[in-house]
């Protein structure tokens, strides 16, 4: 079993690895000739995602899509279960998107070049000066009607049970009005727990929720009690999701 496993995981990296590679040497001369080259690279992100899930032998079960809004800019927000999140949501978030990322992803060579030709954005978490500039770029980003993608949790959950949100995590919300739809994901844990790099055969499953709109706070200052609340708020769906 465990010989069957660590083989099956072989076969996933040495196929990632070949195929990014591969991917992005055929992507280049699009992004060159196409003026929005990071929606170019994002598209060819989401086909590496899903070639890799299939490769990965996991079942996706996706529910609640129809709350996605079609257009504008929003918020997805989603709680943090293992390392291949962001390839889950990369291969089934039906809209275009853009996530942040720790800065040290981005001075990775290859990598961190295709992260920023793709539009990620790039934050320190320790400095706060940094993390205000990021909020206005994302702001940016969702007043222009893209996408943003979010874990409120800062990190993966080391029990798979959703962990405290931060506080800061909505504040680009409050700035820019975005909507905000909460998105659960159940599985992930079990297919890479922490500290693991086995890949585990199990079924996942993608909850979209409720949208919540941050219209109202366009224009006005929110308070402590507000970022509290719409915080608890926020966490309270993706809990209910969850069970």
């Amino acid at each position: 079993m465990i010989v069957l496993k660590l083989i099956h995981t072989i076969i996933f990296y040495s196929i990632a690895v070949i195929s990014f590679i591969v991917g992005t040497i055929l992507t280049i001369p699009f992004a060159i000739i196409i003026r929005e080259h990071h929606k170019v690279f994002h598209f060819s992100a989401r086909i590496w995602a899903k070639l890799l899930m299939w490769t990965s032998g996991v079942s996706v079960n996706i529910s609640g899509i129809n709350n996605i809004p079609k257009e504008g800019g929003v918020i997805f927000a989603s709680n943090h279960q293992g390392a291949l999140d962001i390839l889950i949501h990369l291969a089934y978030l039906p809209r275009y998107f853009r996530f942040i990322a720790k800065s040290e992803l981005f001075k990775i060579p290859f990598f961190g070049w295709y992260m920023s030709l793709a539009g990620y954005v790039p934050i320190e978490r320790d400095v706060s000066a940094s993390a205000h500039r990021t909020i206005g770029s994302v702001s940016d980003v969702l007043r222009k009607g893209d996408c943003i993608l979010i874990f409120p949790e800062g990190t993966r959950s080391k029990t798979g049970e959703l962990g405290p949100f931060k506080r800061g995590s909505l504040m680009a919300a409050f700035s820019s009005g975005a909507t905000v739809v909460p998105v659960a994901i159940s599985g992930s844990y079990q297919m890479m727990p922490k500290k693991s790099y086995l890949i585990n055969i199990v079924p996942i499953s993608i909850k979209f929720g409720q949208p919540i709109s941050f219209n109202k706070y366009l224009g006005v200052k929110p308070t402590k009690e507000d970022y509290e609340t719409e915080l608890n708020r926020l966490r309270e769906e993706i809990l209910g999701l969850l069970k």
